[in-house]
């Protein structure tokens, strides 16, 4: 498996490479009143108007220095993703993926894989279990209404 790394705080994440659409400086972002509080606003990528999720909200990383957005597309929506920094990208073989284990996996249903690469473990980021469908909706109507 192919994986774009990068960093949240002190921690490596990986996103599956094929679904990683482009990689972003850091953007400016227009905010949106009333989102969700780890929504960001939206960005002006290449013509198209796409929401910006913060990645260190979500998981507890509150005044982590943003360098880049992952963009990816998340059920036909393109979505930013902010993270810290992003590092590489890695060939995982299969024999160094793991399951996540179930008490995390039963908490946070978006890490499902942890990836051992040398004597590191990077967590694996499902960006298709990160959302909820009602958090999906919301950012479409948010969408909407700016359009």
């Amino acid at each position: 498996m192919q994986l774009l790394t990068f960093m949240l705080g002190d921690v490596k994440y990986g996103i599956e490479l094929e679904q990683v659409q482009s990689i972003e400086q850091k953007m400016q972002i227009v905010d949106v009143p009333n989102a969700l509080p780890y929504i960001k606003g939206i960005m002006n990528l290449h013509g198209n108007v796409i929401p910006v999720y913060s990645l260190a909200v979500k998981f507890g990383y509150e005044g982590a220095k943003i360098e880049n957005t992952v963009v990816v597309e998340v059920d036909g929506m393109l979505i930013g993703f902010e993270v810290c920094k992003v590092q590489e990208i890695l060939n995982v073989p299969d024999d160094q993926m793991y399951k996540m284990p179930e008490i995390i996996r039963h908490s946070q249903n978006c890490f499902t894989e942890v990836a051992k690469n040398n004597k590191n473990l990077i967590v694996t980021l499902d960006v298709h279990n990160l959302m909820t469908k009602e958090e999906q909706e919301d950012i479409q109507k948010m969408l909407a209404n700016k359009g």
